[in-house]
């Protein structure tokens, strides 16, 4: 029956299909045993990550094959064969094969240092290409691991060929059966577009089995179309009574009131005992501005003059850290004072419209408010 597969015009595209199929389910046992310590081993959990990520596999690939698929599907017999479509087939099979060898091997480093299937830090990771590519140079020797993604890329291509899969793809014509195959596979990315998420292979209360579920290249584009990252997988927490505590506890100061009783409210009246003033306020927010720009760090250079002179009539704090490394987070910590998000930051979110923020108070202090942006 195999055979007879691969005597078809859809040769290449299942060989294809298999391939991937198998090295991505030898990569999750990989994981699998790389991980054992950590996982819920029964059969039946086993079996269920096992289907679970074949299913997810099967998404991937359909999205991967979807424009071959078109092509094969409308490309007319008479000219199968010819070297334009030697030369669709041939760029199909290499560019899509070498993006997945090269996705494989980047899964293992990535699990290495976070146990987790790509996610918005991988995200991340392509946004920031040249910082990324930097330290992987520093880690890992780029040439070598290259010269091993190419040569497994042609060790797949040669046993196609050996197979004669690529002879059998331009010297069969299309028959009636395989347009409805054709049809049928076309179908699937639009299934899995649509319809499955990537939380549906969080099946397990453990993090390790419902990661070694998904593939890593579908939950690559989950992570890049919904922009969030599990904070209490990868951010420290602690004990959510403990901590309401011990923040109420440190906020009973003279001029505090805390004026509710709930719980996890910590909404207070401050009272001053002095006359309030109402000077005259110019809020400087500057992108990608260092603390060393300044002479009062050390600067020998008087590149920032006017700051310097500011400095001198301003109150001045000089232990404050940034709470992100980009403007955007910088942006949402100094506007309204809150830690950084996880995955995209808030300036970037939905909804992200009328939130308490440090105008509001200006306002309520009587300020009148203009905004410039100078670019």
């Amino acid at each position: 029956m195999f055979k007879n597969i691969l005597n078809t015009r859809l040769a290449v595209v299942i060989s294809f299909v298999l391939q991937f199929l198998f090295i991505s389910s030898i990569v999750r046992l990989i994981f699998y045993v790389w991980s054992f310590s950590s996982l819920d081993f029964s059969i039946v959990r086993f079996l269920r990550m096992i289907f679970t990520g074949l299913f997810f596999d099967i998404g991937v690939i359909s999205f991967f094959s979807f424009l071959y698929l078109l092509y094969l599907l409308l490309f007319p017999n008479k000219w199968v064969g010819n070297i334009f479509d030697r030369i669709v087939t041939y760029t199909f099979y290499i560019i899509t094969t070498l993006i997945l060898t090269f996705s494989f091997f980047a899964e293992f480093t990535f699990w290495e240092e976070f146990q987790n299937r790509f996610n918005f830090i991988a995200v991340d990771y392509l946004i920031y290409t040249y910082e990324v590519v930097q330290n992987i140079n520093q880690s890992y020797p780029i040439p070598l691991l290259l010269l091993i993604i190419f040569s497994l890329v042609f060790l797949q291509y040669y046993m196609l060929r050996k197979l004669k899969v690529f002879k059998n793809t331009f010297s069969s014509k299309r028959i009636k059966k395989q347009r409805t195959f054709l049809m049928l596979g076309l179908l699937i990315p639009v299934f899995f577009g649509f319809i499955i998420n990537n939380n549906n292979a969080e099946w397990s209360k453990n993090r390790y089995e419902n990661e070694i579920s998904k593939a890593g290249i579908y939950s690559f584009f989950a992570a890049f179309r919904n922009n969030e990252l599990s904070y209490t997988d990868f951010y420290k927490t602690q004990d959510l009574d403990y901590s309401f505590k011990s923040l109420k506890e440190k906020l009973k100061i003279k001029n505090d009131t805390l004026f509710s009783k709930e719980k996890y409210n910590i909404s207070r009246t401050i009272k001053s005992y002095k006359t309030a003033i109402k000077p005259n306020i110019i809020f400087i927010c500057l992108e990608s501005f260092n603390a060393d720009f300044l002479q009062h760090f050390g600067n020998k250079e008087d590149i920032t003059p006017n700051l310097d002179t500011l400095l001198k009539q301003s109150v001045f704090f000089e232990n404050i850290y940034a709470t992100g490394t980009r403007t955007v987070r910088g942006m949402e910590a100094i506007i309204l004072s809150v830690p950084p998000s996880p995955g995209r930051s808030i300036v970037k979110r939905k909804k992200n419209m009328n939130l308490m923020n440090i105008g509001n108070i200006f306002k309520e202090k009587g300020y009148s408010r203009t905004f410039f942006l100078w670019w």
